[in-house]
């Protein structure tokens, strides 16, 4: 990484300590004759360069440090720099609840790209992934934070001026937390959603904000209470009746309330669950452009509603969606998507075009508050560092309302320090020609084509006469052209490499192998399903030195299991293959019996494919 030589001559303390970290770990360094810095707080954005000094105005430090990221691009001379951002508040929630809890290391390094970035949030999405010591099975085994560890990332994020907001749930996606035998069953509505209106709950949750409160400097706390899909039906409704979600929402959360109130705490929430109260459906974005007086009257006015969304590319829809929110007195926050949950790749297309358009409604109806959502579900398997790729497309909205690709790319590299070419790509492990969604929803070829059983294969039908083999051939030949000297970074390359040849030689075996017969033919399957068994453990072991180098090592066994259950698999596909060039008996029925569609309709339009379990097998894992 080329440094740049900076001097700082009229900095105000608070500027001090990020600049040094800047210095250490983000390609910086003093010097006498480097640029020259002159910074001061004003009451707006405004930055000037002119080839010898850059002198910035900032509103809040992390403007400060975005002011800096410019000096990384080699073809600016000079600059100038007065546009005032779109939004109050913008920044990232990365999800640590999904089996992937990332290291402090990893933080940080997010923390310090986010600051040159100029974004100024962060929540870390904790479900049973911190600390509490009263508790000792909330988090047992499954990489949970320490308040030491939160508090030295707290603590990191105050130099650049970036706010981290603890956020919890309070009510529903509590699963893991309350799976345990030794969790008093009293907690439980059903296996999620907390007991509401039961006092051990308030005691629970009191524990809970009583942590967080002496952990983060924020006032905010996100409390959650989203897709409590079965409220009040469980339990709760043996001990008290058929009582409709709205009115439990709005005893629980005037609980709630108090607690936040007790440690001086300012709490948000989704609006998922008012909103599915209105709907016909009990879905979230089916709702009638008037919301019923009895679902508004439940809602408090001092709790901001965070309107989640992120499915739809027209504009439309979400203006729309923000008018029915400001129907409750309370303020809107919108929260978008990164599309990093459906694989091992994210699909940043469907990112750009449902994010693109919802900033455009946010900016359009003056919605001041937004955060896009990193979310892991089915095992984390996508890295949250590709998560800036994403990042990067709501700073510079927010920033200069630019999101075209070149310029996008030119920023990503000032910003990160690395190929955007390389962040871009990884879309393609799921963008695959043929593929056509059938919804809002990107196919996840990835996921499908890595798990689907090589003796079972569930998709065939769905991809009959489809070639995927040079694709991923390609995405190969790419990936080995990247490299990083920053260790996260290259793994991340090395796991792409390794995932595009995997796939490669997966996808030669499933259009190969159902066309078998009792001959060499066989034989050659058989070494083709080896080479694929020793691939698959050089991609999980190229999985595995990601995971180590980003995450705590809790929650790999969930994939290492996955890839090592591929790899049995092929091994017996081998001694199958070998049974039947012998024409001895043979179980490769699954493999040659006729399939019916899965993903596809019966125009060839996909869905997406769901959790690991779904891509194996007909039967229940």
């Amino acid at each position: 990484m080329k440094s740049i030589d900076i001097c700082p001559f009229q900095l105000a303390n608070e500027l001090h300590a990020g600049l040094q970290e800047l210095c250490a770990h983000e390609g910086f360094r003093f010097a006498e004759n480097g640029v020259q810095l002159h910074a001061r707080q004003a009451s707006a954005f405004h930055v000037q360069f002119d080839g010898n000094s850059l002198e910035v105005e900032y509103r809040e430090p992390v403007q400060f440090f975005r002011a800096l990221s410019y000096l990384k691009a080699s073809a600016l001379s000079s600059f100038l720099l007065c546009r005032q951002p779109t939004f109050q508040s913008n920044g990232v929630m990365l999800d640590c609840s999904r089996n992937a809890v990332p290291t402090v290391d990893t933080v940080k390094t997010i923390l310090r790209k986010m600051s040159l970035m100029g974004l100024n949030t962060l929540m870390l999405y904790t479900e049973d992934t911190y600390e509490i010591p009263e508790l000792p099975y909330f988090g047992y085994l499954r990489g949970r934070c320490s308040a030491s560890q939160l508090r030295e990332l707290d603590d990191y994020a105050s130099l650049f001026g970036i706010e981290m907001v603890p956020c919890i749930q309070t009510l529903a996606h509590l699963e893991r937390a309350l799976h345990w035998p030794q969790v008093d069953p009293s907690l439980r509505d059903t296996g999620d959603i907390l007991m509401v209106g039961e006092e051990k709950t308030y005691t629970f949750i009191e524990q809970m904000i009583q942590t967080v409160s002496h952990t983060f400097r924020s006032k905010r706390i996100h409390i959650g209470m989203d897709e409590a899909w079965s409220l009040g039906l469980g339990n709760f409704r043996f001990k008290n009746g058929f009582v409709p979600s709205h009115q439990i929402m709005e005893r629980h959360l005037s609980r709630v309330c108090e607690i936040t109130q007790k440690y001086g705490l300012h709490p948000i929430i989704w609006s998922d669950m008012y909103l599915r109260a209105a709907s016909p459906s009990g879905g979230y974005y089916d709702v009638p452009e008037k919301l019923p007086e009895q679902v508004l009257n439940a809602a408090r006015r001092d709790v901001p509603l965070v309107y989640w969304d992120y499915y739809h590319n027209d504009q439309d829809i979400y203006d729309r969606l923000i008018r029915v929110h400001q129907q409750f007195s309370a303020p809107i926050v919108f929260a978008g998507g990164l599309w990093t949950w459906i694989g091992p790749a994210p699909s940043h297309d469907k990112m750009r075009a449902c994010s693109i358009s919802a900033l455009q409604a946010c900016a359009a109806n003056g919605v001041r508050e937004v955060f896009a959502t990193a979310w892991g579900d089915n095992g984390s398997e996508t890295n949250l560092l590709t998560a800036l790729y994403g990042m990067q497309l709501y700073a510079e909205f927010d920033y200069t309302g630019q999101t075209d690709k070149e310029y996008l790319a030119q920023r990503f590299t000032a910003c990160t320090g690395e190929a955007a070419a390389a962040f871009e790509l990884m879309n393609d492990f799921n963008a695959l020609p043929d593929l056509v969604p059938k919804d809002d929803y990107p196919v996840n070829a990835s996921k499908f084509l890595l798990y689907e059983d090589p003796l079972l294969p569930l998709f065939t039908a769905d991809t009959n006469g489809m070639s995927f083999v040079e694709h991923y051939a390609g995405l190969v030949q790419s990936y080995r052209s990247f490299s990083s000297d920053a260790p996260a970074f290259e793994a991340i390359y090395r796991f792409y490499e390794q995932l595009a040849h995997l796939l490669e030689l997966k996808c030669r075996w499933r259009e190969r192998a159902p066309h078998a017969k009792a001959d060499d033919n066989a034989l050659n399957l058989a070494e083709l399903a080896m080479q694929c068994m020793k691939q698959t453990k050089c991609c999980r072991a190229a999985w595995a030195s990601l995971w180590e180098r980003t995450n705590k090592p809790y929650g790999f066994e969930v994939i290492d299991i996955r890839l090592s259950g591929l790899e049995g698999r092929f091994e017996t596909a081998a001694h199958q293959m070998e049974k039947l060039a012998r024409n001895e008996p043979n179980t490769l029925e699954t493999l040659f019996c006729s399939k019916l569609r899965y993903l596809s309709d019966e125009t060839g339009h996909f869905s997406g494919s769901g959790p690991w379990s779904d891509c194996i097998s007909a039967c229940r894992i």
